[in-house]
């Protein structure tokens, strides 16, 4: 035999021999009982918290469901409501203005100036009928809001004296000015 043969033979035994003299580890490591029943237990748990979640999850998806329902009933109920409003406004405004009509041509006085009195009137009268709900106002007047910088204003004080003495920018006051403007002209 060749050398390099023989070593490889030998080499072979060797590890065959090692491997019979080499102690085995075990295979099976089972993990003790109270482990077992440890892990079961925090298992049980685990699922017995998420299903309490999950009902918890419906309930609060249910109630939800309901308000939102009763909140729709309620906002259709009030579009209803102020419809029908609307339409009594309506058939009492065209009955006043013929109403008017009739009588401008009796007194020979112009129509309109008689009309919008009685439309007036009526719409008053309608009004205290049936009351409307209505949302207070959300936003007060500008004047209402920055009444020291409309009292300078008024008193002849300059833009920037103004500015300096409530210690605004001179846009800003330019800027609000300019909104109070606007807003008198709305409601003018």
């Amino acid at each position: 035999m060749q050398p390099y043969l023989q070593y490889i033979v030998l080499f072979g035994a060797v590890v065959i021999v090692g491997a019979f003299v080499m102690p085995r580890k075990k295979q099976d490591r089972a993990l003790p009982p109270q482990t077992i029943q440890n892990i079961e237990t925090a298992l049980e748990q685990f699922m017995e918290n998420m299903e309490k979640d999950n009902e918890d999850l419906v309930l609060l998806v249910r109630k939800a469901q309901q308000e939102t329902k009763s909140d729709a009933e309620r906002q259709e109920q009030r579009i209803a409501q102020l419809e029908k409003k609307c339409e009594l406004l309506a058939e009492q405004l065209q009955l006043a203005l013929s109403h008017s009509a009739s009588l401008a041509l009796q007194n020979d006085t112009p129509p309109q100036t008689k009309a919008i009195d009685t439309t007036k009137h009526e719409v008053k009268h309608a009004l205290q009928q049936e009351p409307i709900i209505e949302e207070p106002p959300m936003i007060n007047s500008i004047h209402a809001r920055y009444s020291e910088l409309f009292m300078l204003y008024e008193q002849g004080k300059s833009i920037e004296m103004i500015s300096k003495k409530l210690g605004m920018n001179k846009g800003e006051v330019q800027l609000i000015i300019q909104l109070a403007k606007q807003e008198a002209a709305v409601h003018a």
